[in-house]
């Protein structure tokens, strides 16, 4: 059984070298493309294990192609109630991995981007770490207690996907908190820095989203 499952979405998805690289890391991996995303491995010369959506935007050759070459092709009606990253995400933690991670979540059509972020929601509910990856950032709802390694001077930004995420703590960062809540209004939580290593960041209760930028200084607009 794969112990880490990528999910490849129709987002955003410009640095095919950072993919590339990052799936050749991962040890015991499963591969799933949501439907346009199949587009970013071709793009990547990676086949994925599974192709899974209602193929809307799949060119009916490319299916066959993959079908051909041993992809595992799960088609669902156009009139569906999830879209292809939940019925991707759904299938991924039925297999009870270690880690999901979603590229090509982001960019694009907000709506989109909105539904994909609330989707970590069910992976915190499944008690499987699920995170959104581009580039440039890693996107996760937090659990009771982060570390983070590494990252020193990187931004990070919390928002709260509850009415209020209480009891937040924060460890190693410029700006430090000690049991404060935060509200689902407030901007107050964006642009943190942190300034040791390692990081920690804790939550007594509510979903808390976690935008951590991987580099210094670069973000998308740059």
């Amino acid at each position: 059984m794969a112990r880490n499952i990528v999910i490849v979405s129709g987002g955003r998805l410009e640095d095919v070298s950072f993919f590339r690289n990052r799936i050749d890391a991962l040890e015991r991996r499963l591969i799933i493309a949501c439907d346009s995303g199949a587009r970013h491995l071709v793009a990547a010369g990676v086949k994925p294990d599974i192709l899974i959506g209602d193929m809307d935007s799949v060119p009916d050759a490319q299916r066959e192609a993959f079908k051909r070459s041993g992809v595992n092709v799960i088609r669902h009606p156009a009139r569906k109630d999830l879209t292809d990253t939940a019925l991707a995400l759904e299938h991924a933690l039925a297999q009870k991995p270690r880690t999901i991670e979603i590229w090509g979540a982001l960019g694009g059509r907000i709506d989109h981007a909105l539904a994909n972020i609330h989707l970590l929601i069910r992976g915190k509910i499944a008690g499987i770490p699920v995170r959104l990856v581009d580039e440039y950032s890693e996107v996760i709802v937090a659990s009771r207690e982060n570390r983070f390694d590494d990252a020193m001077g990187c931004l990070v930004s919390l928002l709260a996907l509850t009415p209020v995420v209480e009891g937040i703590t924060l460890e190693g960062f410029e700006y430090p908190l000690a049991r404060e809540n935060l509200t689902l209004s407030e901007s107050r939580g964006i642009s943190n820095i942190i300034i040791a290593s390692p990081a920690f960041l804790r939550v007594d209760a509510g979903d808390l989203l976690v935008v951590r930028y991987l580099k210094k200084d670069v973000f998308p607009e740059a």
